[in-house]
């Protein structure tokens, strides 16, 4: 029974993740990002020394990177755990779930940090950040500042995880 149970635990967050992602596609129509270029760089820059995070991104990099480590790895836990007896299974959930927790609390501490980051410094950046993201995504910063809350922090988001920016701050750092 327990085994069954840890089966429709996996299900349901592989189900819970499938959905949310659809969510977080549907909210991101008609914001399209293209490839940053060279002449980005310019106001990239200015917002980094605008808000002097430098740090802070480099610390979100190696978040990001230690997260898609353990993602990896629970993957890995969870097609053992699906071809394995019922002591081994139960012992890899709970791997598992261990593993969930701690992405989920570096994760919560993380964006946590980082929000009130740009709340204390939002009235500083408001202006370049908008301007970037309409450059980005062919809008004008006006519909960028009009955007659903939601839609704008994806699209924040979208925007730092861009590998070609991983890149650019590996190289300045």
């Amino acid at each position: 029974m327990t085994n069954k149970l840890t089966d429709e635990q996996i299900k349901a967050a592989e189900l819970k993740k499938a959905e949310k992602n659809t969510k977080i596609k549907e909210r991101l129509l008609g914001y399209k990002m293209r490839e940053l270029q060279a002449d980005d760089i310019f106001k990239i820059i200015e917002i980094v020394n605008i808000l002097n995070v430098a740090d802070l991104v480099t610390e979100f990099l190696k978040q990001q990177d230690a997260a898609k480590i353990k993602s990896q790895k629970m993957q890995g836990l969870s097609v053992i755990a699906s071809q394995s007896d019922d002591n081994k299974k139960e012992s890899l959930t709970d791997q598992i779930k261990t593993i969930q927790q701690d992405i989920s609390s570096q994760s919560f501490e993380y964006v946590s940090k980082a929000a009130k980051f740009v709340l204390v410094h939002s009235a500083e950046i408001k202006t370049e950040l908008n301007g970037l993201l309409a450059n980005l995504t062919g809008k004008t910063p006006e519909e960028i500042g009009k955007t659903n809350i939601v839609t704008y922090s994806l699209l924040v988001k979208d925007f730092f995880v861009k590998p070609e920016l991983r890149e650019v701050f590996e190289l300045l750092s």
